[in-house]
């Protein structure tokens, strides 16, 4: 150290000879070094910070006598200062990597090799250093890498503007994060998660840029399968939802004529028909009945995912409302039905309304002996609202409760309990496009709790 900042005050020296009386001086950690006994206090100095690993450890000066010197002429004398104390900055960096201890950098360089490959760049792409990983990556030689550009392993895939965006963001001495689609030396393509981070000198200027960079080829291939995935399944859906009502609106017209044409021909020919025609006439007309209410079910389901907007619901007025369109069955049932102060949430509100409708019309069907008793109650999380529909029907047993939320399911005759099974499937939908969940608490002739939640950020 002290004869490189004698030979670097030699140089000082020479370079300001014309000047006169001019002194030049090094300090470095408090250490001070000069060419020869001067009292400094007395003089005035021009100086450049020393910077190692971003932090002042000394300067570099030029020490004159104000009475007996005319000043610098030009910038050219504080550009050549800050440049030698910017070199002599590098030279104490590389001394202070040098001066480790040689297995804490190898253990230091294995830890690196076997997780991220390393690049280090002058400013203009020049490769200086690559580490063992980022070789095995390229599949290029450390030897045909060093000198040349990183550019070789460009395979044209970004745009413009994604290249000039990365190079703007480093050149400024900010810190680049972002993925890479590079070809290695055969040709193959691999993805890297990178960054690069600028090497400033004292002025702020980058002058060397080091980039760690972490493959996440088969990562990319997986996501971009699972998108592929995801669009082709909501083609897919949306082709089955579009078969689904072009097929259940054609069905329509069809039924009514059956249902029309059968009952006419019990109205004129009523006389003539047995007991037994005229029960195979009745099996018709109901059958076409239930025909109907599933195809109105299955049209409604296919409906459920089918793009509306999200809107504030008063599940107040919500509730009033499907009240009163279960009025008769209510009355009929000698139901009654309590609820929480409800909420206002965001949703669909026809889809909320089947929701409703579905799981508070199934707790008046299946009462048992006692008329039956249902009360909606509500509960407020960080990110959701947790509704439930309490009831003291007939319960089902534990055995039966994660199938019930599918389409068909019955756990009863229809001479028991009319229905479809398609309600709790709907439900089920309606609460999965609302970015909830839905679940069944329940014991057999102890009545039965759903719950649902309904997300608060959609």
């Amino acid at each position: 150290m002290a004869d490189l900042c004698q030979r670097l005050l030699e140089s000082m020296q020479s370079a300001w000879s014309a000047y006169g009386n001019v002194f030049p001086m090094i300090e470095i950690n408090g250490e001070r070094h000069t060419l020869g006994e001067c009292n400094l206090a007395s003089l005035h100095k021009l100086s450049a910070p020393v910077i190692v690993n971003e932090r002042s450890c000394g300067q570099v000066c030029l020490c004159y006598d104000a009475d007996r010197f005319d000043g610098w002429n030009n910038d050219e004398d504080v550009s050549l200062l800050q440049n030698i104390a910017n070199d002599l900055g590098v030279w104490l960096e590389r001394e202070h990597f040098s001066a480790l201890p040689r297995t804490e950098i190898t253990v230091t360089e294995r830890l690196l090799d076997e997780h991220v490959s390393i690049a280090i760049t002058d400013k203009d792409g020049r490769i200086e250093y690559v580490n063992d990983q980022f070789c095995e990556i390229s599949k290029y030689a450390a030897e045909e890498l060093i000198g040349g550009n990183i550019r070789i392993l460009d395979s044209n895939y970004h745009a413009e503007a994604f290249i000039r965006e990365m190079w703007h963001t480093i050149t400024q001495g900010k810190i680049w994060k972002g993925e890479f689609r590079n070809r290695a030396k055969d040709g193959s393509i691999y993805w890297t998660n990178t960054t690069i981070m600028p090497f400033l000198d004292a002025a702020g200027v980058p002058y060397r840029y080091a980039g760690i960079h972490t493959e996440v080829t088969e990562y990319k291939e997986m996501k971009q399968k699972m998108e592929e995935q995801v669009a082709e399944l909501a083609r897919s859906n949306d082709e089955l939802e579009q078969f689904a009502y072009v097929v259940t609106h054609d069905l329509q017209e069809p039924l009514r004529a059956i249902g029309s044409f059968v009952q006419l021909l019990k109205k004129y020919c009523d006389q003539q028909l047995d007991e037994r025609a005229n029960q195979l006439i009745s099996h018709v007309v109901d059958g076409t009945i239930r025909m109907q209410m599933l195809i109105d079910d299955l049209l409604t389901y296919a409906q459920v995912n089918t793009g509306q907007a999200m809107i504030d619901i008063d599940c107040e007025k919500l509730l009033h409302n499907v009240l009163a369109d279960l009025s008769i069955t209510i009355s009929e049932s000698d139901a009654t039905i309590t609820h929480d102060k409800l909420p206002v949430v965001k949703g669909i509100p026809f889809q909320m309304i089947q929701l409703f409708n579905n799981l508070i019309g199934n707790a008046i069907k299946f009462h048992g002996n006692q008329p039956p008793r249902i009360h909606i109650g509500v509960k407020e999380e960080p990110s959701e609202w947790i509704f439930s529909v309490t009831d003291n029907g007939i319960g089902m047993e534990e055995q039966y409760l994660d199938r019930i939320f599918r389409v068909f399911q019955r756990l009863h005759s229809r001479k028991e309990y009319a229905g479809t099974g398609i309600g709790l499937a709907i439900c089920k939908k309606v609460v999965d496009y609302h970015k909830g969940k839905i679940w069944v608490k329940s014991q057999l002739d102890a009545g039965s709790e759903f719950y649902f939640t309904i997300s608060k950020n959609i």
